[in-house]
């Protein structure tokens, strides 16, 4: 970080940046809750990707209007420059209002793309910062500081710098979000003329999902096999086994008489956490203790993996007891569980019709299924052990099953998705899915066929991941370099 004061210092710094294809800019106001607020600081950083925030400059240029009009003039409205602010419309109410060009604003893109696909609790920057690109510790405090008072601290520097790091990552972010969406353009794969390719009889929603995060992945993965997990953490578990436990704790609850008992009294005189705690403690000592006995005899290292597995149970436990107390309401407590967890075969099948006129059988199985009474809803449920890597492919992913399920129920289906390490779950309304699902999802099938059918050496392969730091985690990064090698 550079703080520039000096009216020299200042010019000279904006002539270089003049050379710029894109800048990120925010601003800081002096006085914001008076009838005369003031342009306080200007910070921009040049790099993205830029942690430590070397390359953020801040302007000092309160009450120098002139300087301020210099930078207005040979940045804000220089079209060929690219500036990327965050709810543009303040920070141009300062910068050059209707005469700014080339403006790009992430809450416009983030409104666009909606905070329940973002997954975040609202779109503020900072909590875009957290929540969508994972930064920990942001300060929010000086944000109401006293932006007209000199000298500044060193605490509010370094909060304006960090801002433009944070709207950086948002923007690469948000980038990646709307690159990787459904509406991604089917890829044209020119067939062999000498031995074509037969298309793929059926494809799978994990497949699906594997289309977003790595084309080439699901290109290796259908054709050769070998595994599609990117992981992003070390705690490393047998995900076969964590589904097992999962699936042990829902016949627990639908076998086990002793809990019909915990729900005797009426709705509203039973506790969340107190139901959650029998629960957590039958469920450890009838199925977790021996599982994580038996596991950690034969390797001691997961010990601790597996106690954060149990932190991510014990929370899911809760969302379980949640819904209980909800449908205890309409059930007796002899019905409530079995009511509440749907018990049936969870295979399904559908046919897409496709853009070309052509169908496409879909495979898969869902993990779970639960009715909510209060929202007279069925609500698909997917456990993961992970975080997802694209939220994006998720989606789709859910999409297709509530989709598939919904022909099959003819009834809308809800989806929600419990991740465990570390615990965070994700719902997805039938409303959002639908729309994904009918109109969007047949094109990703059609290009996914496409994908599945080119051949070396012919051209236009499977494109590379549009996120390059999957390939620093991609289980088969050796096998896709020797055999797309420089392909694009």
């Amino acid at each position: 970080m550079q703080y520039l004061t000096g009216s020299i210092e200042i010019i000279t710094k904006i002539n270089e940046l003049t050379s710029a294809k894109i800048l990120w800019v925010d601003t800081e106001i002096a006085d914001w809750y008076t009838e005369k607020p003031r342009l306080s600081i200007i910070q921009v950083l040049t790099k993205a990707n830029d942690a430590a925030s070397q390359s953020v400059y801040i302007f000092d240029v309160l009450d120098k209007h002139d300087l301020i009009s210099y930078f207005i003039n040979q940045i804000m409205i220089n079209p060929q420059i690219e500036k990327v602010c965050h709810n543009a419309s303040f920070d141009l109410k300062y910068l050059g209002s209707i005469d700014a060009q080339n403006i790009t604003c992430t809450l416009k893109k983030a409104r666009r793309i909606s905070k329940e696909v973002l997954q975040v609790s609202n779109l503020q920057l900072k909590t875009l910062a957290t929540e969508l690109c994972n930064f920990s510790d942001v300060d929010k405090e000086e944000q109401g500081s006293d932006w007209g008072r000199r000298p500044l601290t060193q605490k509010q520097l370094k909060y304006a710098a960090m801002d433009t790091v944070y709207l950086a990552a948002v923007h690469q972010r948000l980038l990646a979000f709307s690159k990787a969406n459904v509406l991604t353009p089917v890829i044209e794969v020119a067939p062999s003329s000498t031995q074509p390719v037969e298309k793929p009889k059926s494809l799978t929603p994990n497949k699906l999902r594997l289309a977003f995060e790595c084309p080439r992945l699901l290109y290796l993965n259908h054709h050769f096999g070998g595994s599609t997990l990117f992981l992003q953490t070390e705690d490393v578990i047998d995900i076969s086994q964590f589904h097992n436990l999962v699936d042990e704790l829902i016949n627990l609850l639908l076998n086990k008489p002793d809990f019909i008992e915990l729900f005797r009294p009426s709705a509203s005189e039973l506790v969340v956490e107190q139901i959650a705690h029998n629960i957590q403690q039958l469920y450890y000592n009838r199925i977790f203790y021996a599982y994580l006995q038996k596991a950690t005899s034969k390797d001691s290292k997961l010990a601790q993996p597996l106690l954060k597995v149990w932190e991510g149970l014990k929370k899911l436990i809760i969302s379980f007891a949640e819904l209980l107390i909800i449908n205890r309401n309409y059930c007796d407590a002899e019905n409530v569980i079995s009511e509440t967890f749907i018990v049936e075969d969870r295979k399904l099948e559908h046919y897409f019709n496709l853009p070309d006129n052509s169908q496409l059988r879909v495979l898969g199985r869902y993990d779970y299924l639960v009715f909510n009474f209060d929202l007279n809803r069925l609500c698909l449920i997917e456990f993961k052990a992970y975080q997802p890597v694209d939220l994006s492919a998720q989606l789709a992913q859910v999409a297709v099953y509530s989709y598939m399920l919904s022909q099959n129920k003819k009834a809308p289906v809800d989806s929600v998705v419990y991740c465990i390490l570390p615990f965070k779950e994700y719902y997805y309304s039938w409303e959002q899915l639908e729309h994904i699902a009918h109109e969007l999802i047949p094109r990703k099938l059609e290009q996914m066929q496409q994908w599945l059918t080119w051949r070396a050496p012919l051209p236009n392969p499977p494109p590379a991941t549009i996120q390059p730091h999957l390939c620093q985690i991609c289980p088969q990064q050796q096998k896709c370099q020797s055999y797309f090698g420089g392909s694009s």
